[in-house]
């Protein structure tokens, strides 16, 4: 890690203002690098940050396996579907029943 007592990081006399503010920025990401990897500053201590980023990655992981099982249940219930219309149902026998047909003459009226 860059310090900030190390030459050239200091902006006293004459220093080029690109050079320091480069410099400055390059410090910045060097402590955020620490931070981020458990080795921060005096402040910091050690780092939650990677401990985090794998319960992420489980997390993510976990639900990645979920997604996968709903798709693959909503994907089996779409095929069940699929082949209940594609078959003819079930046999489609006569229906009986125990009335008898009654012939009936309908004859128009004159008046």
């Amino acid at each position: 890690m860059t310090d900030a007592s190390t030459p050239g990081a200091d902006a006293a006399d004459g220093a080029d203002p690109v050079q320091t503010l480069l410099l400055g920025f390059a410090n910045q990401i060097d402590q955020l690098a620490g931070l981020v990897a458990g080795i921060g500053g005096p402040a910091t201590g050690s780092s939650p940050i990677p401990e985090l980023l794998g319960e992420l990655g489980t997390l993510v992981k976990e639900f990645g396996d979920l997604l996968a099982r709903l798709i693959a249940a909503f994907i089996a219930v779409l095929e069940a579907i699929a082949e209940m219309l594609r078959s003819d149902g079930p046999a489609q026998s006569p229906v009986t029943t125990h009335f008898q047909p009654i012939a009936v003459n309908i004859a128009p009226e004159h008046p």
